[in-house]
């Protein structure tokens, strides 16, 4: 008769796994379900980090940098981009939307807005305008709305969404709408065309941004007017799951891999919990919500050693290794951040050496340890227009929020002779919030409109991704008559005399579909646009309205008057050429995820 060897009366794991294997051999054999060469399965191993250090290989690159971190001894799961979709409705489109809808999607959409509270008590009401006129009126369209939650969004992160007419309704043009808010699901696919809805991952809603050149697209392309963006309209409504899967599992590494991330990453919430054998769970800290991606590559550079100098031999290691060639001095200078303030006297000793590489990287660590010697340092890399580190220098000087003395060379890069680089300095200013950026909200959050005193020659940036602004570098721009522009749906004109003091401005709304009588502004730029971008007036007479034309519109107005001459700036829009569509690129990441989300997040 077998005995446990343990005081503890109870059989060991391994013992009891090798006794119900021995016992099911014959009955495997039996039925062809073991081969003759078929190896032994390996026992589970309680295998801790202290091993890990003496040189095993985990699965991961061996080099002295990655020997011994978190990123050798596990993976993450939950970095794929989070496919979610739904059906909603797009008001506001006069007679461009459509009567008809596949019973399908109307249903679901008709659902939807009764679950709301501003339209939940229609159904009782009498002579009211119902739900179901709503949805069949020619001013709205049913759309399919579409987006990618980023990996590591957290609760109330925003993400751009795209909405395109449902197939087989009459739905002309989506310009001028504005999607009412509805929900965004996973959906687990059983066939190419069936799937599972899932729970609510975000909301969606705003306005609907059409290509503004879509008039120079070729004719495959005529559909666009069927298919739109909203800038920033998808809303997390809740934290992205992370974790990290061990290669080899075991308690003991996941509570020593939990305790170092919660060492380096202290708060009133732990950044890690050791769930099980196999998974550390990740909660996204406050300090790193904006930039979550940040967060997980310094926890996969972070050592497991706790013994005591160990780091600063690692860091005169690094120091070594960051000079040889072909070294990997990202990876290198990561792990120095990971380090922490304990780093920087060694990092700061490469501040003057002979290769500027080993320079760069250095000093990209200390900046965002904290050193305030590697400000001006960082800030040589980003005055190099001609250099490859330009942009990765802005965006350290941008995250370096807590450094007062990071903002002076973004504000100096305002007057770059590159426009990139100028729009590179202006994000980080508007990520910092920095003063030097003044914001105007215009209409019903239809767009803002940045002002930047700024030297250098003038110019108007816009963007196509996350948030919808007008930026103009320099004070004072004013359009010069003559001008004439003309929008291809008639629905705005401009006009102006070389002798005239004010220009002209025809406007019908896509919704009236009325002209309205004429308005005068004066040729300041930043008028032109307010006047533009601001909702109606409240009344008769009332100063302060406005003419809410979108911002796709705006956009090209601004483009073409520019291009002709009548604004002296130039100008620039965001990661983009004017002839690519302005919004998201199509969905491309995995369509649906069931790997992130157990089975009952697919229930209500």
């Amino acid at each position: 008769m077998l005995t446990c060897p343990s005081n503890s009366g109870v059989m060991p794991l391994k013992l009891l796994r090798f006794i119900v294997w021995v016992a099911c051999l014959p009955l495997l054999l039996s039925h062809g379900c073991v081969s003759a060469d078929w190896s032994w399965p390996a026992l589970e191993q309680d295998r801790t980090f202290d091993e890990a250090e003496q040189g095993e290989p985990t699965g991961a690159d061996p080099s002295i940098v990655t020997k011994g971190t978190i990123g050798e001894a596990c993976w993450y799961e939950g970095l794929r981009k989070m496919r979610v979709r739904g059906y909603g409705l797009v008001v506001g489109l006069g007679e461009n939307g459509s009567v008809e809808c596949p019973r399908e999607a109307r249903s679901k959409v008709l659902d939807a807005l009764y679950k709301k509270p501003e339209f939940e008590n229609l159904r009782s009401r009498q002579n009211s305008v119902s739900i179901e006129s709503l949805v069949d009126s020619p001013d709205t369209a049913v759309v399919l709305v579409q987006g990618e939650i980023p990996a590591g969004a957290v609760l109330g992160s925003r993400f751009d969404v795209s909405v395109s007419a449902v197939p087989g309704t009459q739905t002309t043009s989506l310009r001028g709408g504005r999607l009412l808010p509805c929900d965004a699901r996973i959906y687990r696919m059983l066939t190419p065309v069936a799937g599972i809805a899932g729970k609510s991952l975000a909301k969606a809603a705003g306005p609907v941004l059409m290509n503004p050149f879509s008039d120079r697209a070729d004719a495959a392309t005529r559909s666009v007017g069927r298919v739109g963006t909203i800038m920033g309209g998808g809303k997390v409504s809740r934290d992205r799951r992370l974790r990290l899967v061990l290669y080899h599992a075991s308690y003991s590494s996941a509570r020593r891999i939990a305790s170092v991330i919660n060492a380096r990453f202290p708060g009133p919430f732990k950044a890690a919990d050791a769930v099980s054998p196999s998974y550390v769970d990740l909660t996204v800290p406050e300090s790193f919500e904006h930039d979550p991606g940040r967060f997980l590559v310094l926890v996969e550079s972070l050592y497991l050693s706790m013994k005591s100098g160990f780091v600063a031999l690692r860091c005169r290691e690094l120091a070594k290794e960051i000079k040889k060639p072909g070294a990997t001095r990202e990876a290198i200078s990561l792990a120095w951040e990971a380090m922490g303030k304990t780093a920087l006297t060694t990092v700061a000793t490469l501040y003057e050496d002979d290769d500027p590489e080993v320079v760069y990287y250095a000093a990209l660590a200390g900046l965002r340890i904290g050193d305030p010697i590697a400000v001006e340092i960082v800030a040589r890399y980003a005055r190099d227009v001609e250099g490859s580190h330009r942009l990765g220098a802005i965006k350290a000087l941008s995250d370096a929020r807590d450094m007062v003395r990071a903002e002076r060379p973004l504000i100096a890069l305002l007057a770059s002779s590159d426009p990139t680089t100028r729009a590179a300095a202006y994000e980080g200013l508007l990520d910092r919030r920095s003063p030097e950026v003044r914001t105007r909200w215009l209409g019903q959050d239809s767009f803002a409109l940045d002002i930047v005193d700024s030297g250098g020659e003038p110019m108007i940036y816009v963007k196509r991704t996350h948030s919808r602004r007008v930026v103009l570098f320099g004070l004072g721009m004013r359009c010069t008559p003559p001008l004439f522009y003309s929008h291809a749906s008639g629905d705005l004109t401009l006009n102006a005399d070389e002798q005239d003091d004010v220009m002209t401005i025809f406007h019908r709304s896509a919704r009236l579909k009325l002209m309205e009588n004429p308005t005068h502004t004066s040729f300041d730029l930043a008028e032109l646009i307010t006047l533009l971008g601001e909702e109606p007036p409240k009344y008769r007479g009332d100063p302060k309205g406005g003419l809410a034309v979108d911002y796709g519109s705006v956009v090209q107005l601004l483009q073409q008057l520019c291009e002709s001459g009548a604004i002296d700036a130039r100008f620039h829009m965001e990661q983009a050429s004017i002839e690519e569509l302005l919004g998201p690129a199509p969905p491309s990441g995995r369509p649906e995820s069931d790997l992130e989300y157990i089975d009952d997040e697919y229930d209500e």
